[in-house]
């Protein structure tokens, strides 16, 4: 009975969120800030995360979001505008502005792959949201690799095949937010002397069993103590 327990919770949990992001990605506006949401979402185990948790993360975080949204909506939206022109208006091509679009693509994808990850962990601002964008991906180079390209295919989804976008509307987030979560982790581990383990038992050391054998977890900030101030 657990075992088909434990089916019920993921298939609901599939469910919420592929309707939550879905809901998000018609109004485009509040997608940027719905993939904040899920990476702090998704930064807890599935005895511990609540739904509630992705629109606790958006509040606690809304000014870094209001300007990565707007950052991400000039160099992800519009460019992906002027491609799906461009593919389908071949007698309107204009290479220059089609080259500039998908160099400013690249770097949104980019972004779109760090940016929650950081913005959940740490307390920047924007320019050091940027930097250290750049800096997660050395914590791991294949799980980089593999997260951008993940993120790069949901994108070319988007303007190629748009009608099997909703099959990623889950696995995107959840993959993106475990694959950068782990980079973070070892990039802190490193910078206090410390291991992953540890670290990761530390975060979990506050929860406790119900009675009925379930995890419950104690009042806990979505900031990670790996705080960056730098100017």
């Amino acid at each position: 009975m657990k075992g088909l327990h434990r089916v019920g919770d993921y298939l609901f949990e599939f469910l919420a969120v592929t309707v939550i992001v879905a809901v998000a990605a018609c109004t485009v506006l509040f997608f940027f800030p719905v993939t904040v949401g899920l990476a702090g979402y998704f930064k807890e185990d599935i005895d511990s995360r609540r739904l509630r948790d992705i629109f606790t993360t958006i509040g606690q975080n809304w000014k870094i979001i209001i300007f990565y949204t707007i950052f991400q909506l000039i160099i992800i939206f519009f460019p992906l505008l002027n491609i799906y022109y461009f593919n389908t208006h071949i007698e309107n091509l204009n290479g220059f502005v089609l080259a500039v679009s998908y160099m400013a693509l690249v770097v949104g994808i980019f972004y779109m792959t760090t940016s929650p990850t950081i913005i959940v962990n740490m307390n920047v601002k924007f320019r050091q949201l940027l930097y250290n964008g750049i800096m997660l991906l050395f914590g791991g180079l294949w799980r980089s690799i593999a997260a951008v390209a993940l993120v790069a295919a949901v994108v070319l989804i988007i303007v190629y095949y748009p009608y099997v976008l909703i099959l990623t509307l889950y696995a995107f987030p959840y993959i993106n937010s475990k694959l950068m979560g782990e980079n973070f982790l070892k990039l802190k581990a490193k910078a206090q002397g410390t291991t992953v383990e540890e670290l990761k038992r530390k975060h979990n050391e506050d929860d406790y069993l119900d009675e009925y054998g379930n995890i419950k977890r104690t009042q806990k900030t979505v900031k990670g103590d790996g705080d960056n101030n730098n100017d």
